[in-house]
């Protein structure tokens, strides 16, 4: 769980750094609840902890990413929410000036095309 002081850290470098969504870490409380940084939740804790550490300006991308998947909705709320990720991510590595963390960028982005369906709230449009 984050901290008072880490959310407010994200806030502020998913603001300076231009990434769309940003607005959707003003919740804290949902915050704690949706995200848990880089990675599925059914990843091991030691392999997010890892990517977390490697690619530490992307937990941020994941968290807005994980506040989309935790909304929910159809196929193209879904579709919308990965190609967010890959906009941010590269935002980001735009804004550290991290060539490598374009291309993690692009990887992840490609395990959520093949394999984030099973962690997205599906829901028809009207009905929770």
């Amino acid at each position: 769980m984050y901290t008072d002081d880490e959310i407010r850290q994200k806030q502020q470098l998913a603001r300076a750094a231009g990434l769309s969504g940003a607005e959707l870490l003003d919740d804290i409380e949902a915050i704690r609840r949706d995200c848990n940084g880089i990675g599925a939740e059914w990843m091991p804790d030691r392999w997010r902890d890892r990517l977390g550490e490697r690619y530490p300006e992307l937990v941020v991308v994941a968290d807005i990413h994980d506040r989309r998947y935790a909304l929910g909705g159809g196929i193209l709320a879904r579709w919308r929410a990965d190609w967010e990720f890959l906009r941010n991510g590269l935002k980001m590595a735009h804004h550290c000036r991290r060539i490598g963390l374009a291309w993690a960028t692009v990887r992840m982005w490609l395990l959520l095309r093949i394999g984030g369906a099973a962690a997205f709230n599906y829901h028809k449009k009207g009905k929770n």
